[in-house]
């Protein structure tokens, strides 16, 4: 059986969405996928976020509800922001870990003061400013979080970015990234395929994913961030051929925080 999964959907447990879980899952359905995962924000690390950290146990009840009704697999995760502070993971690991998840991102979208995404991040930076910036903060941050499945999308930078050249490339800071992805080589852990941040733009992340597989990484999961139904699964064909012709082999499911893992099929 084919594996086709989305491992990055929202759901209304995040602040910054507002569809059920039934309402995602279905659209999981139309698009033809096995599994979903829902990885609901959990950023202490945000002054936006850290008083309303996703409700986990609510997500889980919620998820074991609908599950019997559906043909596509559920699984439960969150999504921990994190910066070079450890104290944020350290909060957001003692937060869930009543909640037994199966999958964990581990995610930057802070540099300093500001969310990457916002337009002001950019207001008095250029690219190189800005792009250089976020990828120094992942590198910095990816170490406070050994729990993490995978790194998610290490383009988040990109995903509101106003510049004409918006693709984010292994030699925009090659340091950074040999840093990024021999840690998660060497620990065995994963890097994500995030679709978001492509828009409507011809997909990127080749030589990323090249490199990341010459410094001994093994899989990739591939997520849409939607949070949205009509995001769920989207370009995520697309996102497995990219992996496949960076010579990722594998891509993986997690059951309680284990990986299985599957030859990338498109």
């Amino acid at each position: 059986m084919k594996q086709y999964c989305d491992y990055h959907v929202h759901s209304h447990h995040s602040l910054d969405a507002a569809c059920s879980i039934r309402e995602m899952a279905e659209a999981a359905v139309q698009a033809g996928l096995s599994e979903i995962c829902f990885t609901d924000h959990v950023e202490f690390e945000d002054p936006e976020c850290r008083d309303n950290p996703a409700d986990l146990a609510a997500q889980r009840a919620e998820v074991e509800q609908e599950q019997p009704a559906l043909p596509v697999r559920l699984l439960r995760g969150a999504e921990i922001g994190i910066t070079p502070d450890a104290s944020f993971a350290e909060q957001a690991m003692a937060y869930i870990a009543p909640a037994q998840v199966d999958f964990i991102i581990g995610s930057v979208h802070r540099v300093g003061e500001e969310n990457a995404y916002r337009p002001g991040y950019f207001m008095e930076r250029d690219r190189q400013a800005a792009y250089c910036g976020y990828l120094e903060q992942l590198a910095a941050s990816v170490r406070t979080l050994p729990q993490l499945s995978v790194l998610g999308h290490y383009d988040y930078v990109a995903k509101r970015a106003p510049y004409a050249q918006r693709a984010v490339r292994y030699a925009d800071l090659p340091e950074a990234f040999d840093d990024i992805l021999r840690y998660l080589a060497q620990q065995g852990k994963g890097l994500e395929v995030n679709t978001a941040s492509w828009r409507d733009d011809v997909p990127w992340g080749i030589d990323v994913l090249a490199r990341f597989v010459e410094l001994g990484g093994e899989f990739v999961t591939f997520g849409s961030d939607a949070h949205v139904p009509g995001q769920v699964g989207k370009r995520l064909k697309e996102a497995r051929a990219l992996a496949l012709a960076a010579g990722v082999r594998y891509t993986a499911t997690f059951r309680g925080l284990v990986p299985h893992f599957f030859p990338i099929e498109v």
